[in-house]
């Protein structure tokens, strides 16, 4: 089957053509930037993480934020006021927020893929600021 691309495809570490394939399909979904998109009633990737962080840390405050006021982009930020970081070193507070939202970081399926900022504060902290 002849080629109707103005170029040759070829797969990667192979010499091989890949005649068949469209451009879009050799370069990949992904790397194009397209998302897959839930559905119009579905919670967004910031609901669902909010909705994680309230139900493990009890916060005072939270505050999640996709990238580029993305609410289901793969890149969030987290601002979490909880009484559950008393006492507790930065480390231990991330270990803390990553445990609640790793149903949405978690492989292949997770939404999630980095935590960009996290401002993780105890109700003492906010108090002397």
């Amino acid at each position: 089957m002849a080629s109707a691309l103005p170029f040759t495809v070829r797969a990667a570490r192979t010499s091989r053509a890949l005649p068949s394939l469209s451009p879009v399909a050799a370069v990949g979904w992904r790397s194009l930037g397209v998302r897959m998109q839930s559905g119009i009633n579905d919670p967004t990737v910031v609901d669902r993480c909010t909705a994680a962080l309230e139900a493990a840390l009890e916060p005072t405050s939270v505050k999640v934020m996709g990238a580029y006021d993305d609410p289901n982009g793969s890149h969030i930020t987290i601002e979490c006021v909880s009484p559950k970081f008393e006492g507790k070193r930065s480390l231990a507070r991330q270990q803390m927020v990553f445990k609640a939202i790793w149903a949405e970081m978690d492989g292949q399926g997770g939404t999630v893929h980095a935590v960009d900022t996290m401002v993780l504060k105890s109700p003492s902290e906010v108090k002397d600021e």
